[in-house]
């Protein structure tokens, strides 16, 4: 619930809210219902990947954010995506920073997150400067160039597309916290 009312409540008005119910058993389509905002697609669970690509076949936005079930977004979020295309309108895509939370809801110490150095391409082949998925808004058309999701790699699909999609296409790194990233004993890093 948390995640969706994060997303419902960006200050760029316009926005369209799909949640993937990828064969979850802690009733997402009863709490995505909630919202008449929000579509709720449910399909058996097929990993993470295939949610993501899902969510991309069920929406028709020119620029997509990815957002767990577990993240929040800043209320900025997408205006600060929106504003790093308009700066920068050859990007495939743009990213930012998120905090760390405690259980509990409190911040944890922030830590650096250093953007990347002027060939971003390189520098995710040194290290994920990104780190969390939610921070990240994509041209859906750089999307579509370089393909789906890949499903064989589960616990690091969001890596892969950074890669393929940074090898052949300017990204940016705006540098603005945007989400939230909560430590739990279930998350998967």
């Amino acid at each position: 619930a948390e995640a969706i009312e994060s997303a419902l409540a960006q200050t760029h008005a316009r926005r369209e809210v799909v949640v993937i119910d990828d064969g979850s058993v802690d009733d997402t389509a009863g709490v995505a219902a909630r919202y008449p905002d929000v579509k709720c697609v449910r399909q058996p669970n097929a990993g993470l990947s295939a949610a993501r690509n899902s969510g991309i076949r069920e929406s028709h936005g020119e620029f997509l954010v990815f957002l767990d079930a577990d993240d929040r977004l800043l209320p900025d979020a997408l205006r600060a995506g929106l504003d790093g295309f308009l700066v920068r309108p050859d990007c495939a895509f743009i990213s930012g920073h998120y905090r760390m939370m405690r259980e509990d809801g409190t911040a944890l110490p922030d830590f650096a997150q250093w953007p990347p150095e002027p060939d971003a391409y390189r520098t995710l082949l040194q290290r994920n400067y990104i780190g969390m998925h939610a921070t990240v808004m994509y041209r859906r058309a750089a999307l579509e160039k370089v393909g789906a999701f890949d499903s064989g790699l589960p616990p690091c699909e969001d890596y892969n597309m950074y890669l393929r999609i940074a090898r052949g296409h300017p990204v940016h790194s705006h540098g603005r916290v945007i989400a939230e990233y909560p430590r739990h004993d279930a998350a998967m890093s």
